[in-house]
């Protein structure tokens, strides 16, 4: 009878919690530049539009063909910059892990990426996303 009283309440309050720390999972990611690959070159540069915030993490997200990253470059409105090894394709809609800078939130200036040159049937586009 007493493992009743205490499993009952614990159950409806563990339910509880639970939903409520869900939102708090989410991660919110504010778009910060796009740029298009057109195959000429090896690498292009996303220069940052939004310029009143700070991030501590980056994400691409790629429409078009496939595109086979090598690394990228995170220049910060400190004048710093990061380089971040990426290495792998990201599919049209695809969403590549979560790229987290070294130390604190900060601007985000421009990020340059380079990439593998392909026979592309539809040039990729690379859209920048910040959190």
């Amino acid at each position: 009878m007493l493992r009743k009283r205490i499993a009952q309440p614990l159950a409806c309050f563990l339910a509880i919690a639970s939903t409520i720390s869900f939102p708090a999972q989410g991660q919110v990611w504010d778009f910060l530049g796009v740029t298009e690959i057109d195959g000429t070159r090896d690498h292009e540069k996303i220069e940052v539009t939004r310029r009143n915030g700070v991030f501590h993490a980056i994400q691409f997200r790629v429409s078009g063909d496939a595109i086979f990253f090598d690394r990228v470059v995170v220049h910060f409105g400190d004048g710093t910059s990061e380089a971040l090894a990426v290495q792998g394709r990201i599919w049209p809609e695809g969403r590549n892990h979560i790229i987290g800078f070294s130390g604190e939130r900060r601007v985000v200036e421009s990020v340059e990426v380079w990439y593998y040159k392909e026979a592309w049937e539809h040039n990729p586009r690379v859209i920048l996303y910040g959190s």
